[in-house]
């Protein structure tokens, strides 16, 4: 064999073991790469356990420190932003709003179909304290666009008498002071509009005497906001209020006004249960002037099926003079609390008698006519800030 043939089987050889001893060590390799891979796996799970476990350091508490002390920082901040105030402050300005938008459908009777959207509440009210003064000044938007001053009052207390001054809701009909985001129905009765006192521009006096609740209020008179309707006259109003128990409470309100060219009597009592969900009330509102006396009556109920659901009912009855039938007007419907700011209110109204055009329909949907079977339906979203 020549020495080229000696070469050529040598590398061939070398070439051979090799290929043995890798396949012979190949499957140690394989089982030693998966060990390996354990073995990290092993690790990292220590790794874990050992960070979760571990104490923390003075580091991480002043870091915990500092973030607590920045978000505090930045609350008080956003705080002293909505309420326009400062640190301290000892005058405060609160910003809250009052949004109604409402579709309704009204016929029947002798009057023609009318129907469609309005807004029937679009207020912004501004609150706070000046000092030792507390006070309420609020305005509204009407649908023709205009701008109507409602609240511009001003309160404190001296040697334990609460003193009001400025345009304000006078102490008379309770169904008045309700607040227009609170009444039942989706908006007050007819009887309320009717009757009821409106705001005044004048002085109030009040105080409690545990559980009873006295004011006396002077003023231009009734529905005299913003100077509508002063004729160089003047109206006394007091009401007392008496919380016979948590779940009752009774109230009455006697006024004379003297508005120079006219003058009259009207008083009012009212009474109103709260228990279990069950919520009942009763009014009654009489007006003596020159042409004889004018009364109604309202009665409703209401039930909180839960804690959102609250289906109710209320009827309007009453008399003024000069029309040929009374009032008889009955609702129904339901008050869904989407959230304690948002709800929605969807009632019926029927009149079983005509609607006479002496009494004041303001924005309820209702229409004067001389026939009866009016209806009125209504479905309103409410949100408040």
């Amino acid at each position: 064999m020549n020495s080229m043939s000696k070469k050529k089987w040598t590398i061939y050889g070398t070439v051979a073991a090799a290929i043995v001893a890798i396949s012979i060590s190949a499957p140690t390799f394989a089982d030693d790469t998966e060990n390996m891979s354990a073995e990290i796996e092993a690790l990292k799970a220590q790794v874990a356990a050992l960070e979760s476990s571990r104490e923390p350091t003075w580091i991480d508490e002043q870091r915990a420190e500092e973030v607590k002390s920045l978000v505090k920082d930045v609350l008080a901040d956003a705080d002293s932003r909505a309420s326009l105030q400062g640190n301290g402050s000892p005058v405060t300005v609160n910003v809250h709003g009052l949004l109604q938008s409402r579709w309704s459908y009204n016929g029947g009777g002798d009057v023609d179909a009318n129907h469609g959207f309005n807004l029937p509440r679009a207020r912004l009210i501004f609150t706070g304290d000046v000092y030792d003064f507390q006070y309420r000044v609020s305005g509204e938007w009407q649908d023709g666009g205009t701008f109507d001053l409602l609240d511009a009052w001003g309160s404190t207390s001296i040697s334990g008498v609460d003193l009001k001054f400025g345009q304000f809701k006078s102490p008379f009909m309770k169904s008045w002071d309700v607040d227009a985001a609170d009444t039942l129905t989706a908006d007050r009765s007819i009887v309320t509009y009717t009757l009821g006192q409106g705001r005044s521009q004048g002085v109030q006096l009040g105080k409690e005497f545990g559980s009873f609740r006295v004011r006396g209020a002077y003023t231009d008179g009734f529905n005299s906001a913003n100077g509508a309707g002063v004729q160089n006259g003047y109206a006394l109003s007091g009401r007392v209020d008496w919380d016979v128990a948590d779940w009752w409470n009774l109230g009455a309100a006697v006024s004379w006004n003297d508005l120079d060219t006219t003058d009259y009597w009207t008083w009012t009592v009212d009474t109103g249960v709260n228990f279990s969900g069950l919520n009942l009330d009763a009014s009654y509102v009489a007006k003596n002037h020159d042409d004889g006396e004018d009364w109604a009556t309202t009665v409703q109920a209401s039930y909180f099926i839960s804690d959102e659901l609250q289906p109710f009912v209320q009827y309007e009855y009453g008399q003024l003079q000069g029309d040929d039938n009374n009032l008889s007007v009955a609702t129904f419907g339901v008050n869904y609390h989407v959230n304690p700011n948002v709800k929605w209110t969807t009632d019926f109204g029927y009149s079983f008698n005509d609607v006479g055009a002496g009494w004041d329909l303001a924005d309820t949907g209702w229409r004067a006519g001389t026939a009866e079977g009016e209806y009125l339906v209504r479905t309103q979203l409410q949100v408040t800030f």
